[in-house]
């Protein structure tokens, strides 16, 4: 069977759970330099019906569970630190890579606070844990739409053909 409208579909799909997901980090305020946002893609199966969104970014992990960081990258810290240009304010005179040794020392003792890490809003109700769960409960029904419309789609086609094929009169 052809699912020529199936895979338009899952790829709208796709789309959709991208953008959710760039939303979710954006309103949970874990955009600090962008890169996770932009890091995710579609990788669908060829010939097959399965759509993966992935991220090359490791730390994936960590920014949807704080508790899931063991042993923090001090490479990626020491990045992110000059990224944000932290500096050392007590007078110390810290360089950036000591900065960074110190936030990855923290983060093998303690972890990254996980639950309750939260920013104050209206109403309080801002979660900053757990995007890709977030995003999938906020934009199941979306895509449940998007996947229904062709997959009908395709099998009223699959239907057409084979009446055509068995209504034809064989000289």
């Amino acid at each position: 069977m052809k699912w020529k409208s199936t895979y338009k579909k899952l790829n709208a799909a796709g789309d959709v759970l991208i953008k959710g997901l760039q939303d979710t980090l954006r309103v949970q305020h874990h955009n600090a330099t962008r890169a996770l946002s932009r890091s995710f893609r579609k990788a669908r199966k060829q010939k097959g019906l399965i759509l993966n969104v992935i991220t090359n970014k490791r730390y994936w992990k960590i920014v949807n569970n704080g508790k899931a960081a063991f042993k923090p990258n001090l490479e990626e810290i020491y990045k992110w630190v000059v990224k944000k240009r932290i500096k050392d304010v007590t007078g110390g005179g810290l360089s950036q890579m000591a900065i960074a040794v110190r936030i990855a020392r923290r983060i093998s003792e303690k972890g990254i606070p996980s639950k309750p890490y939260v920013v104050w809003t209206e109403g309080n109700n801002l979660k900053r844990t757990d995007f890709a769960g977030v995003t999938k409960e906020k934009k199941k029904n979306e895509v449940v739409r998007q996947l229904t419309g062709g997959v009908v789609a395709d099998v009223v086609s699959m239907i057409r053909s084979e009446i055509k094929r068995n209504t034809t009169i064989k000289k």
